[in-house]
């Protein structure tokens, strides 16, 4: 069976910047947790960035894996995003790694490889650029070893 975005969408994923599994529902995750006075004390959000998911074999057991993007928010003026690996279980998602990409960064694009490398084009930021606004190109090479994400060097 393959995986699907209805699945992708609705399936758990661990976040590096929340240090939890969350399991989505129709592409995103909201804890609010307050007081007995009604302030806010814990807040995730996790959102599944659905025009950045590539699907082909990154584990190389031959079925089609998916890679997507999560954006994820502790409630303050970040936006962080992590590329994570979800391995195709016959057909369930299981959440396999992650990397914690950055906040407020721009992902151009995701890809797998032949090889069952990710490919990534992102926006970062660079030593003088605000929290707004990153201005540099960055293109980073993932492979799976270790049942971990590592940066290939070029």
């Amino acid at each position: 069976m393959k995986l699907d975005l209805q699945l992708l969408k609705n399936a758990a994923y661990y976040t590096i910047f929340g240090d939890t599994t969350v399991k989505l529902k129709n592409g995103s995750f909201v804890l609010e947790e307050r007081d007995k006075d009604g302030f806010l004390v814990n807040y995730l959000s996790v959102d599944l960035y659905e025009e950045k998911i590539a699907m082909g074999d990154v584990d190389g057991d031959g079925d089609v894996d998916a890679v997507v993007i999560l954006r994820c928010s502790g409630g303050g003026s970040g936006t962080f995003y992590e590329v994570a690996v979800v391995s195709n279980e016959n057909g369930k998602p299981r959440y396999l790694t992650g990397e914690l990409l950055g906040d407020r960064i721009k992902v151009n694009s995701v890809k797998v490889l032949q090889d069952g490398s990710i490919l990534l084009d992102m926006i970062v930021h660079g030593p003088d650029d605000p929290q707004c606004c990153p201005t540099v190109q960055k293109v980073q090479r993932y492979k799976i070893l270790d049942s971990k994400l590592q940066i290939m060097q070029r």
